[in-house]
């Protein structure tokens, strides 16, 4: 069966969380997917060029795709009650999230670095403009966006995770102290 370079992306998100960066090398990714590296080379030319679209697949899949899911929501309350209802239910498949294998392989890979940067920068920035759109103040709107990703970033990298109702519990907390309140019985 021919591979897509989704599925090229789908292994190399998976090879990522088992092996870490090291581990993601062109044999590994043929290996995985049962193909030759002449099939690599299709698909690619070079690992930099594959490194490059794995990355950009990286920053679609973990933000841009999110954001126009949520593009046709009513309002901003229901914008981020699905977002932060999506970061819950998503934290209950550590084994599925590259977020933490990407922060690593960034401390060691400028490029990388440079995604992550911008992807965090970019989910901030959502969650900043939903928040001041429903307190109308730009100042808290960027504190609140601020602990809302350090919650979720930090309850990654605790030992053992903080998933589930208990990361729900942290967002409700600090949605709590601003004020704001989520519609309750917004079904996702």
């Amino acid at each position: 069966m021919r591979k897509t370079k989704r599925d090229w992306f789908i292994n190399s998100v998976q090879i990522l969380l088992a092996d870490g960066p090291q581990g993601l090398t062109i044999d590994a990714l043929c290996k995985h997917l049962g193909v030759t590296k002449g099939s690599f080379y299709h698909h690619f030319g070079s690992y930099e060029r594959y490194k490059q679209q794995f990355l950009a697949f990286y920053e679609a899949e973990g933000t841009l795709n999110i954001i126009e899911r949520l593009a046709d929501l009513p309002s901003p309350q229901a914008k981020l009650q699905r977002l932060l209802n999506s970061a819950v239910e998503f934290s209950t498949r550590q084994a599925e999230d590259p977020d933490v294998a990407m922060r690593a392989w960034a401390l060691q890979d400028t490029a990388v670095r440079h995604i992550q940067t911008r992807v965090d920068g970019r989910r901030r920035e959502y969650v900043q403009q939903l928040c001041e759109e429903i307190i109308g103040d730009a100042a808290q709107a960027q504190t609140i966006a601020n602990l809302l990703y350090a919650i979720l970033v930090g309850s990654e990298q605790m030992q053992p995770p903080l998933v589930g109702e208990d990361l729900r519990h942290l967002f409700n907390e600090c949605l709590r102290l601003y004020d704001i309140e989520l519609i309750k019985d917004f079904a996702d």
